[in-house]
């Protein structure tokens, strides 16, 4: 039986699609084994986010091809596309196969016609649905991807130009996988794309997020939770929603924030400014309770000054952000912003990262104290889990349980808890 390694880079998106290679691969004969135990065939599913994203998987590809020379590699994943010819340089790569191809990956390893020529990307191609999956392995949380693709086109992002435009997929796909998650055991759904808040806007029935939700909801689902949200893309039906259901309809939302000054974030030709991001969690707050924002924030953007780079902690600060993603700016090839001067230096990032770092601790602790002394439904991995919120949590269960919990303490940003007798398991 020939055997095979995967190993995938990036979001959540890559996550999905990675799960259903596997799945593929094993149900037309392959058999799973650890990247650095050796393998027949090698699939690298790329990221390429960063510069340093696609370097990494390269440098993976030479150091597994170095321990394996009779290996096959397969590259796939969004840096297929857009580094192609330097992954068809490395040794023992047999093929690159482009995002709109990825779906085809088994079928052509098996005829051993790998995709080396470019294909136009279609903004509205729904075949790269064709990747499904029946359970999310490694995972307590199951990522379930609902749409592909963005049009946003901000300045330092490449994705739309490897992944194309918006594409939904449809709504009773979305419900059968969901159902299979489920039936695999699976407590909580993660939905999850490129620009999910474009979901749906392509569809024949034009349907929303919220649509969406209610049908999920219908389901017995544990948990549903947003992997991000655009904060112009929220509306009074998600709130409602979120309102209606804060057990079940995870009262958290991933609101990318980017920049807190209002110049900065027109060069990065993001669609709203400061104040309508501020207004968006205000509204989120009056009607949800002590709902948790989570956002990301890139440090050093091209121009950025000192004072500029204090709104964006301010924002922070006013919003209450329980975790903050930061992400020093480096330039993309490929991207308007790399056009740009990259004109703070690193020491001056490094100093801007460690300020908002300890600022980040220090909200996140701040929101944690809220819910000491009060219940939370924590999803066991491991030793803790997540809270509904997205608080991290040690309560004793099994991985996989979802446990009703009482805090006793915050510590360092974590919440501390043990299992409520009081309330049903």
């Amino acid at each position: 039986m020939p055997t095979f390694a995967l190993v995938t880079f990036g979001c959540k998106v890559n996550q999905h699609e990675g799960q259903a290679l596997r799945e593929e691969l094993r149900r037309r004969g392959y058999e799973e084994t650890s990247p650095d135990h050796g393998a027949d065939l090698y699939v690298i599913n790329t990221c390429t986010v960063t510069e340093s994203a696609y370097k990494e998987a390269e440098r993976l590809v030479r150091r597994l091809s170095r321990g394996n020379p009779d290996s096959r590699f397969t590259i796939t994943g969004c840096a297929a596309d857009s580094n192609r010819a330097s992954f068809l340089g490395l040794p023992g790569v047999a093929g690159v196969v482009g995002h709109r191809d990825k779906h085809r990956l088994p079928e052509l390893l098996e005829d051993r016609r790998l995709v080396e020529e470019e294909r136009p990307l279609r903004s509205r191609d729904r075949d790269i649905f064709d990747l499904r999956i029946s359970r999310f392995e490694g995972h307590t949380r199951a990522f379930l991807k609902i749409e592909d693709g963005c049009d946003l086109s901000c300045s330092f992002c490449i994705i739309p130009k490897v992944r194309g435009g918006p594409a939904s997929r449809p709504m009773a796909e979305v419900i059968d996988e969901a159902r299979r998650l489920l039936e695999a055991g699976h407590k909580e759904l993660v939905l999850t794309g490129v620009h999910l808040g474009a979901y749906g806007k392509d569809l024949e029935r034009r349907s929303m997020i919220p649509d969406l939700l209610e049908e999920l909801l219908r389901l017995p689902v544990g948990r549903i939770r947003l992997s991000s949200i655009e904060v112009n893309e929220i509306d009074d039906r998600l709130v409602d929603l979120m309102a209606a259901e804060p057990r079940r309809l995870c009262p958290h939302l991933h609101l990318p924030l980017q920049s807190g000054d209002d110049s900065i974030l027109r060069a990065m030709r993001r669609r709203y400014n400061s104040g309508q991001f501020l207004k968006a969690c205000e509204r989120v707050a009056e009607r949800v309770p002590d709902p948790g924002f989570t956002t990301d924030v890139i440090v050093g953007f091209p121009g950025e000054t000192e004072e500029q780079f204090d709104r964006s902690i301010e924002v922070c600060r006013r919003v209450g952000i329980s975790r903050v993603h930061l992400f020093p700016y480096s330039p993309r090839t490929g991207t308007d912003a790399a056009k740009l001067p990259d004109d703070v230096p690193w020491r001056t990032k490094k100093s801007r990262l460690n300020r908002l770092k300890r600022e980040a601790a220090r909200l996140t602790q701040s929101y944690a104290e809220r819910f000491v002394g009060r219940r939370v439904d924590v999803l066991v991995e491991g030793d803790g889990g997540y809270t509904e919120r997205y608080l991290r949590a040690r309560v004793a269960g099994r991985p996989n349980d979802l446990v009703h919990a009482l805090v006793l303490e915050a510590r360092d940003g974590e919440l501390l808890a043990e299992p409520d007798p009081g309330l049903p398991p």
